[in-house]
């Protein structure tokens, strides 16, 4: 078995486990999470400085970001989410969040403002990333589909990069491939966690 394919079997083997584990949080305890790492992260002087806050929408299990949301809209940040090119260019765009406008559930079940009108990348600061699991060194395990990865080796000048998650997504050591994009910082309802860019 050649490296590549030993690298892939392991992250698969890791995100089957950490969405187990994930998957044993009750909704309450969930909510209450979800509460505290919006606390932490309003807390990021990086965010406090941002204009241009990209935030995912969550789906399933990961840690919830509506609390997040209301509280940067009350901030005045312009808030954008991820959407999923239509057809054939599966490239991940990141469009305005309209708090009063509907959204619709498009691919994977992810949900997405109906309008799509886009913001140049270049203007957004702080990009706030799901993850399966994440390390002490900023590496990111996200869901295999490497829409952010993609996204950001485009990306200049890069976002600052913080991972949203619950404590328990925290492992060890993760591999890294050369395509995975590192964070700059995580925030869980414990609190935040910068790490040093190698």
């Amino acid at each position: 078995m050649n490296s590549a394919v030993s690298v892939a079997l392991e992250k698969a083997q890791r995100r089957r486990e950490l969405r187990a584990a994930r998957a044993t949080i009750t909704s309450a305890a969930a909510h209450q999470h979800a509460i505290r790492a919006a606390r932490n992260l309003m807390r990021l002087p990086s965010l406090r400085r941002a204009r241009h806050v990209a935030v995912y929408l969550a789906a399933g299990s990961e840690l919830d970001t509506n609390v997040l949301i209301r509280a940067l809209h009350r901030a005045g940040k312009c808030v954008l989410v991820p959407a999923i090119a239509p057809g054939p260019d599966t490239a991940m765009r990141m469009i305005p969040l309209d708090p009063h406008a509907p959204l619709r559930r498009r691919r994977h079940g992810i949900r997405e403002p109906a309008r799509r009108r886009r913001v140049a990348r270049s203007r957004i600061d702080v990009l706030v990333l799901p993850l399966r699991g994440f390390d002490g060194s900023g590496t990111r395990l996200g869901s295999g589909a490497g829409y952010y990865d993609r996204w950001l080796a485009r990306q200049r000048p890069r976002p600052f990069c913080v991972g949203f998650a619950y404590a328990l997504q925290e492992v060890d050591a993760l591999p890294r491939e050369p395509w995975d994009q590192p964070l700059d910082a995580v925030c869980t309802e414990r609190g935040l966690r910068y790490f040093s860019r190698r």
